[in-house]
């Protein structure tokens, strides 16, 4: 039998930010992931990469997804900076 998984087990410690680190607010952030015929693929991705697909009905499905998001206060995590607001 599993025993029971805690999160705090599994969370780590940020690191202090260094060299070009950012930190950055966002707002409405989601990931939308679509199932597309996986030939619909061939000829854009390099040999290299393989691509993960799913059975769907019967159909082989690559899967794709967008993430849109507001950014609203993209700035450096060590070095000073201005911030910039709007109105």
């Amino acid at each position: 039998m599993q025993h029971a998984r805690k999160m705090k087990d599994y969370v780590a410690s940020r690191p202090t930010p260094k060299g070009i680190d950012v930190l950055c607010g966002l707002k409405h952030f989601s990931i939308i992931t679509y199932a597309v015929p996986a030939e619909r693929f061939d000829g854009i991705f390099p040999e290299r990469f393989k691509l993960d697909t799913v059975e769907i009905d019967g159909q082989s499905m690559g899967l794709i997804s967008v993430v849109p998001f507001i950014d609203v206060d993209f700035t450096s995590a060590v070095f000073p900076f201005p911030k910039f607001t709007m109105g």
